[in-house]
C-alpha cells in the first residue's frame, strides 16, 4: 500500500479594511442621528408644555376683550391702555383668536405624535 501525499489548502478571503475617516464619519451620523431624535423629543415635550400654558393666556386675553369693549361702552371708568392701537376691543378680539388658534395647533401635534 502506498501513501500518496495529500496538500490541502485553505483559502482566507480578505476584506477591505475600513479606513478610519470612513469610521469617523460613521460613528458621526450615528451620533448625529440620536441628537437629531433626542431634540425631537425634547421639542415634543416643549411643545405640549406650551400648549397646556397657553389656556390660560387665551383666558387673559378674551378678558382684555370684555375689559376693553366695556371701557368703550362707558361700562368702566378705564382700561389699562387709554390710547393707542391696544386700546380697541377689536385687536384684543384678534390677538385672542391667533392665540386660541396657535395653542389649538400645538395641541393637536402633540395629541398626534404621541399616539
Amino acid at each position: 500500500m502506498t501513501v500518496e501525499p495529500r496538500s490541502t489548502a485553505v483559502a482566507i478571503r480578505a476584506e477591505n479594511s475600513r479606513s478610519w475617516p470612513t469610521a469617523v464619519l460613521q460613528g458621526s451620523v450615528f451620533i448625529l442621528e440620536r441628537v437629531g431624535v433626542w431634540a425631537a423629543d425634547t421639542a415634543q415635550q416643549f411643545g405640549a408644555m406650551v400648549a397646556a400654558l397657553m389656556g390660560p393666556a387665551v383666558l387673559s386675553v378674551y378678558a382684555f376683550v370684555a375689559w376693553s369693549l366695556a371701557a368703550n361702552l362707558g361700562w368702566t371708568d378705564t382700561f389699562v391702555f387709554k390710547t393707542g392701537p391696544l386700546s380697541n376691543w377689536m385687536i384684543w378680539m384678534g390677538l385672542a383668536v391667533l392665540v386660541s388658534l396657535a395653542a389649538g395647533v400645538l395641541r393637536k401635534r402633540s395629541r398626534t405624535d404621541e399616539q
